[in-house]
């Protein structure tokens, strides 16, 4: 059962389970505030719970709202295949150079509507996933995410081997990622 309370001004959705502790998110993009309970638990002790989170909320609800803001939502299904039309033609026509120039080969890719990440690499098969939001990003920042998914074709983690090979082919990808962090 959800019910919905208000807290200090805060919409603030309460679900009771069978849980053993209480947890809470904020949902993309509308930046809703959901609290998953256990029975047990009071409205008293849920709200001072949520006032006790109350910075992170904040915070959280202010990240949501800025990413929203730069990757507006396609108004219509047409207007998202657009983008997503568009957004393969650049990587259809950056992909093979950004190979050439690094030596790197991936072995396929796709655009996905990610919402929680940039792009991702399947180290076993060389198969690169890019996120439908980068439509909106510029050509070098696509450049960035490229780039990063290709390295991870031959180093899966992030460490220092890595970030050298980063700074091998793109040594300012440290202010791009800076710019794609919304």
């Amino acid at each position: 059962m959800t019910k919905t309370i208000y807290i200090d001004g805060l919409k603030v959705e309460v679900t009771k389970k069978r849980i053993k502790r209480m947890n809470m998110r904020i949902t993309e993009p509308e930046g809703r505030i959901l609290i998953s309970a256990p029975y047990i638990v009071t409205d008293r002790e849920i709200i001072a719970f949520v006032r006790s989170k109350r910075s992170w909320i904040d915070n959280g609800v202010q990240r949501v709202r800025r990413k929203a803001a730069a990757h507006p939502e396609p108004a219509d299904a047409a207007e998202k295949e657009r983008r997503r039309a568009d957004l393969k033609r650049r990587i259809a026509a950056r992909l093979p150079e950004i190979e050439r120039r690094t030596g790197l080969r991936a072995n396929g890719w796709t655009v996905r509507d990610m919402h929680t990440r940039w792009g991702s690499c399947n180290t076993r098969t060389h198969h690169l996933n890019f996120s439908l939001m980068l439509a909106t990003r510029s050509d070098m920042e696509l450049d960035y995410v490229i780039l990063h998914e290709l390295v991870h074709t031959v180093i899966p983690g992030h460490g220092k081997d890595f970030y050298a090979l980063m700074d091998r082919f793109m040594p300012g990808w440290k202010n791009i990622r800076i710019g794609l962090k919304y």
